[in-house]
């Protein structure tokens, strides 16, 4: 590999870019933005180390780049990650660029990047990662990615014959990309533990039917969402036997011969520490180390903050609006919470990318789990708050629990004030970042 002088150029202001963008904490996509205007095909000539990983899925993708980022460094690995910014294609050309020394070759050993589930296909004309890991895939933001099996048909074309890829077992629309594959898959899954069930609430499979014959899949359980133990009654299609196989008790995940205290018990978080587990033993790394890592983790859990002011227990549960995968992972994990509570739902606006007027994706999700004896109140917050109503009532869920509050700017206050028990808060991105802050301006986080 030779770079040229123009493309030392570029390199040399990318990596300057990327300095004084630092300074002010920002800018993680811009530098890559700027190499890409110069050279469109930049990442041609860059030098990869001997470690890749990339990671993609409809939730996770960030948390579990960010613990691997974690994981590498404290084994004393030389490691670049884009967990800080973009994880569409300029962001992922700004953090190799980082990777690399101004002559193009590799400064580091190991990248880590994570990987919008839509852009797989846009970053992959350009690099092929040694560990391609899937941890989910569903139904998200329609506007922006159409049907599902689109986006997998788009990631699996995309995946070269010499990737390794790192399945979750417990997804059959991930288990679906082995079919008819010549790469290397390493699968990783969690047995059946307390949070298992068996019936889904609302038939919302992304995938319930064989991909081959196309006959009903069975599923014995299902830990959340399309994640669980199924198999096809013909026998040509069922969760694949996992070489790493986690075990749920007590807090505690097991794995091979480790075991893990984990942050929170949020089975999102478990999946996350999984992949993690997984990815790096079969990269060589030391058992003993990656467990230390994952029990140390300075990682701070994104969609879940935990407060307690002015008397009021609380937990904020960033929850992303058209993806039912994430808000259904919040409502179980309120659900599997057994002490009297008040849930606090709202946003202010449908998408963060889009404006839209679809409200839709509310039917997708499980609200019935809000039957529960144990919720004490309901509160309704922003502008949506009778679209949120329509939608409870519709799951069963009883209006003399419901109170409003459309004024979403002191909406924080609000809640302290009108809460039974312990508050969660049930938000999106918009929310979140507003109370976030007004527990930093209390000086809480």
């Amino acid at each position: 590999m030779k770079v040229n002088k123009m493309n030392t150029v570029i390199i040399m202001i990318t990596k300057l870019a990327i300095k004084v963008l630092k300074l002010f904490g920002r800018g993680t996509a811009l530098p890559g933005s700027i190499a890409l205007k110069l050279n469109k095909n930049i990442l041609n000539s860059l030098e990869l180390p001997k470690t890749t990983i990339f990671v993609t899925g409809t939730t996770g993708k960030t948390s579990v780049a960010g613990t691997l980022y974690e994981i590498y460094s404290d084994s004393n690995y030389k490691t670049v990650s884009n967990i800080k910014g973009s994880n569409l294609l300029p962001g992922v050309v700004t953090a190799i660029i980082e990777s690399v020394k101004i002559n193009g070759k590799t400064n580091v050993d190991a990248l880590i990047v994570e990987v919008d589930e839509r852009y797989v296909k846009e970053v992959f004309k350009f690099i092929t990662p040694k560990y391609f890991i899937i941890n989910n895939l569903s139904r998200d933001q329609l506007a922006r990615n159409g049907h599902y099996e689109l986006v997998f048909d788009e990631i699996n074309k995309s995946i070269a014959p010499s990737v390794h890829l790192i399945l979750n077992a417990d997804d059959p629309l991930v288990t679906k990309f082995s079919l008819n594959k010549k790469n290397k898959v390493t699968f990783y899954g969690l047995s059946k533990n307390k949070y298992s069930t068996k019936k889904n609430l609302i038939d919302t499979l992304d995938l319930g039917y064989c991909p081959k014959c196309h006959t009903k899949l069975n599923f014995k359980y299902f830990n959340y969402g399309n994640l669980g133990y199924y198999e096809c009654p013909n026998d040509d299609f069922k969760r694949p036997e996992t070489e790493f196989e986690g075990n749920l008790k007590n807090n505690i995940l097991t794995i091979k011969n480790s075991k893990i205290k984990l942050l929170n018990d949020a089975l999102y978080n478990v999946y996350n520490n999984l992949a993690c587990f997984t990815t790096a033993i079969i990269d060589g790394l030391d058992e003993e180390l990656v467990a230390n890592s994952l029990n140390n983790l300075s990682l701070k859990v994104k969609r879940l903050t935990e407060f307690n002011l002015n008397g009021v227990e609380g937990t904020i549960l960033l929850s992303k609006n058209e993806t039912p995968l994430s808000y259904n992972q919040s409502l179980e994990y309120i659900k599997g919470k057994k002490e009297d509570k008040t849930v606090a739902i709202g946003f202010t606006r449908i998408s963060g990318r889009y404006d839209l007027k679809d409200i839709s994706w509310l039917y997708d999700i499980n609200f019935e789990l809000l039957k529960d004896d144990s919720i004490k109140r309901i509160i309704l917050i922003g502008p949506f708050a009778y679209d949120l109503a329509v939608r409870l009532k519709q799951a069963g869920v009883s209006p003399k629990l419901f109170k409003y509050c459309f004024d979403y700017q002191n909406s924080f206050d609000y809640l302290l004030e009108n809460t039974k028990g312990h508050l969660y808060c049930v938000v999106y991105f918009d929310l979140d970042y507003m109370y976030l802050d007004k527990l930093k301006e209390r000086n809480i986080l």
